[in-house]
């Protein structure tokens, strides 16, 4: 069946999540001896295991975005052996946040495939585990919110991929069925897991280069060149790029 709509991850699928996390992390490193304990891999697993661990409590509705980043430095900090963690977190969870959002950017060639598939005559929805106002946020910074048809949340829809009724949801909003929508994301639990469960063929964006679970997914590794992702899309070859 043609395909008639297309759905997207947004952070590390067209929003450059670990960029911005990286640089945060470097200049708090340089500003902060505390943090200077462990090697740069080191600082980024441990802040990437916290963030995650909090970002689920933010969705559960169980503490604020606010808090849950004071948490975050609050744990780190501690785990350093700062003896005063609990007065110090909340100053390096704002420059953190500051350094972060100045380091925004799209993907590269997101802008450009975006544009190709509107162009193609397909819409586009936004799939994304995160709060509304952060993820419109990302995406008139990028410059992406004109390009995009629905944002569809968690904190919305009260449900997180890869729950079907987060893609449901997207489709609904876009007027069209499963078979006639493809899934493109980065991470295979959430994004391409999900899009399966909910009868939709994924295309995982596999940038980090991992070996894949099931070879008959499709799979490419950057968004460029434009014309061949979005060949990839809009038809079903087993391609890898």
């Amino acid at each position: 069946m043609p395909v008639r709509g297309v759905l997207f991850d947004l952070d590390d699928t067209l929003f450059d999540h670990e960029h911005a996390t990286v640089q945060a992390l470097l200049s708090l490193r340089a500003e902060d001896s505390a943090f200077g304990l462990w090697t740069e891999a080191e600082f980024a697993e441990r802040h990437s295991v916290v963030l995650e661990a909090m970002h689920l409590e933010v969705l559960a509705g169980r503490v604020s975005i606010e808090s849950a980043r004071e948490e975050r430095f609050r744990r780190l900090l501690v785990d350093a052996g700062h003896k005063e963690a609990s007065t110090h977190a909340m100053g390096i969870a704002r420059r953190y946040r500051a350094v972060y959002e100045t380091a925004w950017r799209p993907i590269q060639g997101a802008p450009d495939l975006l544009t190709a598939v509107r162009a193609a005559g397909l819409p586009i929805a936004i799939v994304t585990n995160n709060l509304v106002a952060e993820q419109e946020l990302k995406l008139r910074r990028c410059g992406l919110d004109t390009l995009v048809d629905a944002l569809v949340t968690s904190e919305e829809t009260g449900a997180a991929k890869p729950d079907a009724r987060m893609f449901n949801v997207a489709l609904d909003r876009l007027g069209i069925g499963a078979s006639e929508a493809v899934m493109v994301g980065d991470a295979w639990g959430t994004d391409i897991e999900g899009a399966l469960a909910a009868g939709i063929r994924p295309i995982w964006f596999n940038w980090r280069r991992a070996a894949s679970p099931n070879q008959e997914v499709a799979e490419v590794r950057s968004l460029e060149p434009t014309a061949s992702v979005l060949a990839l899309i809009t038809s079903d070859p087993r391609t890898y790029l």
